[in-house]
């Protein structure tokens, strides 16, 4: 449980950074030389390859990425339509007659019996949440993936675990590769920490904690560069496993961008093609920079006699008009605009519990400014129904909880100090 919570935890911290924007890691000069000093404008809905920037209509996308043994396609784990654009990448690889399969974080090799049982209907879905161990291993809403899991098990699609057990991702995380044993080091992948540009990509990331926390930093770092490998090495496998088929990679953005992560692991460890995608979030009103104010300022100054100024960078007053964020073009083969969201499709509660013991579940973490914070849960409460319900484990509870709703009612009866409390919530955005 405490490994759940750590990892959770960290993956939860560098989400928000992206979120928050903070240190914009969608900007930075790094990875294909020739493309790395450049930047683009993508619109929603718009598909652009990066090298030529051209835009490309959804049928030249699949052409495209079927030439590849391995296709990254990267994701915000809790965005709903990052992993509409997987499912209909997938797809459409299915339509043009190739043979796919799934090369997946969330789950570890340890899962793939599981997965091939489900995916050959052995099992039905509910055993298949539960024997994957789904809701201990992977601290995102099943909800997300569902209709991933559910196309490739009505279309024979196999789906692989790549990731490495969170234990060994913990202990990393703590106290750096030298926390772990002899035996647990050669049972891992090698890591590779000597890419510049992939530790400058991570500190941004991180926004600059290797200049105030050195050690745990390094430590994180070589935790992140475990992953890159396991994952690389991963999709290794099962592209030697499956050599008639495309591989898609489903993996967090950040072990996709720049071609730092799972990719450089795959180009150095093997001779494999590959490609990557990217999803670029879009807002659904314009904003403009300064210089496209001063812009407008200096044309609303002109007399319609003058020479009207001509578009900026090439941009028809058309484009100009229609919302777009700007990135640089290496940060993916291909960029893939999607509408911002305004909210996650599905309420993320914010805190995590320990395994039930005779007592419940005791709360281990609330996370800052989340739900669970804003009802005053509080580190060390123990949980004994929600909704009137027991829960057998922990897996259970966190199932339950993933199919809570917006503007649903939640009632948590708790015991905080011997007292007994019944604390009752609309799901509403705090």
């Amino acid at each position: 449980m405490r490994i759940m919570n750590f990892v959770c935890f960290f993956t939860f911290l560098v989400g928000n950074i992206f979120a928050q924007d903070a240190f914009n890691t969608y900007r930075l000069p790094l990875g294909d030389p020739q493309t790395k000093m450049s930047f683009c404008a993508v619109r929603s809905d718009q598909i652009l390859e990066t090298r030529s920037n051209q835009e490309l209509s959804f049928e030249q996308l699949i052409e495209r990425l079927r030439k590849n043994r391995v296709i990254l396609i990267g994701e915000s784990h809790t965005h709903y339509r990052h992993h509409q654009v997987q499912l209909k990448i997938i797809n459409g690889l299915i339509d043009a007659g190739q043979k796919v399969c799934l090369a997946l974080e969330m789950f570890t090799p340890a899962q793939n019996q599981v997965l091939d049982d489900f995916i050959n209907g052995k099992i039905p879905e509910e055993t298949f949440q539960m024997q994957s161990d789904y809701f201990n291993i992977w601290g995102h809403n099943y909800r997300y993936y569902q209709p991933i899991f559910q196309f490739a098990r009505d279309n024979g699609i196999k789906m692989y675990g790549i990731n490495i057990e969170s234990q060994y991702a913990r202990k990393v995380g703590r106290g750096g590769m030298k926390a772990l044993s002899e035996s647990e080091l050669t049972s891992l992948p090698m890591i590779d920490t000597t890419s510049a540009e992939h530790r400058f990509y991570f500190n941004t990331t991180m926004e600059g904690m290797e200049a105030v926390a050195p050690d745990q930093f390094r430590n994180i770092y070589q935790a992140q560069c475990l992953w890159d490998a396991a994952m690389g090495n991963g999709a290794i496998k099962v592209a030697n496993e499956n050599p008639l088929s495309n591989v898609i990679v489903l993996a967090g953005s950040g072990h996709v961008v720049y071609g730092l992560g799972i990719a450089r692991i795959i180009s150095l460890r093997s001779k494999l093609s590959q490609t990557s995608v990217i999803c670029i979030d879009v807002p659904d009103t314009l904003q403009e920079s300064v210089m496209m104010q001063v812009k407008k300022q200096i044309d609303q100054q002109k007399t319609e006699t003058q020479k009207k100024i001509p578009p900026v960078m090439g941009i028809s007053d058309k484009q100009q008009s229609a919302p777009y964020t700007i990135v640089i073009r290496s940060l993916a083969d291909f960029l893939w605009g999607v509408a911002e969201q305004e909210k996650e499709l599905y309420p993320s509660f914010g805190f995590s519990v320990r395994e039930k013991s005779t007592e419940g579940f005791e709360v281990s973490r609330v996370i800052p400014q989340s739900l669970a914070a804003d009802w005053g849960i509080k580190t060390g409460d123990m949980i004994i129904a929600v909704d009137g319900k027991d829960f057998s484990d922990r897996a259970h509870l966190i199932k339950y909880l993933s199919f809570k709703d917006w503007e649903d009612t939640i009632s948590i009866h708790i015991i905080r100090d011997e007292n007994e409390l019944e604390l009752s919530f609309e799901i509403i955005t705090p």
